[in-house]
């Protein structure tokens, strides 16, 4: 059998989940296959060539400042206190109804995710502030890890997602028509989770009691907790959608503004400023590099013609479009559950993209539909990594019992999941008035 490109372009493919399957680092598999597969066919100085050029041209790129400046935004907030701050004006409110400690929480990470960004750093900062106190007061502890494992991956829908980011930049889509789309399904998903957590409840008070009813003016006076995040979000939203500034900019503001509030609430110092920065830096490096490995096997599968092949395959079948977006949903719900879903991202959407644009699918949409699915994938088992940081940052909590709690959330979601690409204009509608 002859070597032609379409062949070397599956067996770089076969290599490639093989190297994956070994648990190689996916940017090294991707660079790795990528320049030998493109050695193979287009010969080494072109290879060399892609190598040089391609890990610079990428970089360089100025939308990708807004990688580091958003996980930098972050960590200032979670130094700042905020989450913890926003948590506690929701206790105040809602404490006494049924599930109020729930409730606080997912307000607490929907907020906090308004100016995180990354869903990890949510659900680990929600581990440690929310799920000990649920716990103390009476909650029964499946309840509450189950809680904390949906509501902090909350953060890769709720507006500035790094998620997000990462689509708009493999897919070449608007990151301002992203941010603002993910607002109304960050919302619902939000308002879901609550609803179901006061139905469980209302039907089972044992699960988590209530707490007492603070009186009105506490409650006036817990507002004044939440005046950082407001600011923070306002300013980055209202910006990206009045186009005061763009997302980039508006990155590079959230990271002052949120450094200046937690020099005002006295919550930095030199260990805050280098942990904040050191960490910034690991998960842009990972990013990064995940980014240039994708470059690089990106124009391997161009010359091979596969994601062509595939697209014209995918839109050549004889079913509705609607099916075949239903078909990537349950590849996407499949992989999240091995596969971190950074790297899903990178692997598929070169594949997939021309396929969704040619069928007559928003980018936008399909967008937000790919965001939601990985943070349903955060809490998904046996990998979902949601699922392991609140088992690393509870003591004492089993992963079993993290899963056991997860489970109605999971369901949650996949009814909203249902509901997003049912009506489409629930996303698109915030979308379309920027036109």
């Amino acid at each position: 059998m002859a070597l032609t490109p379409e062949v070397i372009g599956w067996i770089g493919l076969g290599v490639l989940l093989v190297l994956l399957l070994l648990r190689v680092p996916v940017a090294f598999v991707l660079s790795f296959v990528g320049l030998v597969g493109y050695w193979f066919i287009a010969g080494s100085e072109a290879a060399l060539k892609i190598a040089g050029l391609v890990p610079y041209s990428t970089m360089a790129n100025y939308t990708f400042s807004v990688v580091p400046l958003f996980l930098l935004m972050g960590y200032f907030s979670f130094h700042a206190g905020l989450a913890s701050d926003m948590f506690k004006t929701g206790k105040t409110w809602l404490g006494h109804i049924p599930g109020g400690l729930g409730h606080a929480t997912i307000i607490g990470g929907a907020a906090f995710g308004a100016v995180s960004g990354s869903g990890i750093a949510s659900t680990a900062t929600l581990a440690r502030i929310t799920t000990p106190e649920m716990i103390n007061n009476g909650m029964n502890k499946n309840l509450a890890y189950g809680i904390v494992a949906s509501a902090g991956p909350l953060a890769s829908m709720i507006p500035p997602s790094m998620m997000m980011v990462i689509y708009a930049i493999v897919t070449e889509t608007s990151i301002a028509k992203l941010f603002i789309a993910g607002i109304v399904p960050g919302l619902l998903i939000a308002v879901s989770y609550m609803i179901m957590v006061f139905i469980r409840v209302k039907h089972n008070p044992r699960l988590a009691p209530p707490i007492a009813k603070a009186p009105i003016k506490q409650r006036l006076i817990s507002l004044k907790f939440t005046w950082g995040l407001l600011v923070l979000g306002s300013i980055i939203i209202g910006g990206i959608y009045s186009g005061l500034f763009t997302p980039t900019e508006a990155g590079g503001i959230g990271a002052f503004a949120a450094f200046i509030m937690a020099l005002c609430f006295k919550r930095i110092n030199k260990e805050v400023m280098k942990d904040s920065l050191v960490e910034t830096l690991k998960t842009t490096s990972m990013v990064f590099l995940i980014v240039v490995g994708s470059m690089i096997f990106g124009y391997f599968l161009g010359i091979t013609r596969i994601p062509t092949m595939l697209s014209d395959t995918l839109t050549g079948l004889p079913v509705p479009p609607i099916v075949i977006i239903i078909g990537i949903v349950i590849l996407y719900l499949i992989l999240g559950m091995f596969i971190d879903m950074i790297s899903a991202m990178f692997l598929t959407l070169p594949i997939l993209f021309p396929a969704v644009l040619s069928l007559g699918f928003d980018p936008i949409w399909f967008g937000i539909i790919i965001v939601f699915l990985t943070e349903i994938a955060l809490v998904t088992p046996p990998l979902g990594l949601s699922l392991f940081v609140i088992k690393g940052a509870v003591p004492g909590s089993e992963l079993r019992d993290v899963i056991k709690g997860s489970i109605p959330f999971i369901i949650v979601d996949l009814i909203v999941l249902v509901i997003l690409i049912a009506f489409p204009q629930i996303t698109l509608f915030l979308p379309n008035l920027m036109e």
